[in-house]
């Protein structure tokens, strides 16, 4: 089991300036026991339980058991995840407007 934060980004892949391009993003889940996903820009951490990564869409969760990460692909951004799958969640990406100053004159 693995533990901590992991980061991989894909090779070549432009820091973040507001002008990269959009990743086309997929997901294929089979029988509940593996699932493909392209478009992937970082895997931010995953261990036995959950699997945590960054697509243009959001952060993309994947929830289960006995997850394995069996297959990443930094150029492609392509990963294959096995296990007993139980839920996959989307979280809104959080773009920054301002400081604390700005939440504060709200």
């Amino acid at each position: 089991m693995q533990t901590g934060k992991t980061l991989y980004r894909a090779q070549g892949e432009p820091q973040p300036s507001g002008d990269r391009q959009p990743v086309r993003h997929n997901l294929i889940v089979e029988n509940r026991s593996a699932l493909t996903a392209t478009g992937i820009r970082q895997v931010i951490s995953y261990d036995e339980y959950t699997a945590t990564v960054m697509t243009d869409l959001g952060t993309l969760i994947i929830g289960g058991k006995n997850l394995k990460v069996s297959e990443l692909s930094c150029q492609s951004g392509e990963l294959k995840v096995s296990g007993e799958i139980e839920y996959v969640q989307y979280e809104e990406r959080k773009d920054k407007k301002g400081g604390i100053l700005s939440r504060l004159t709200r």
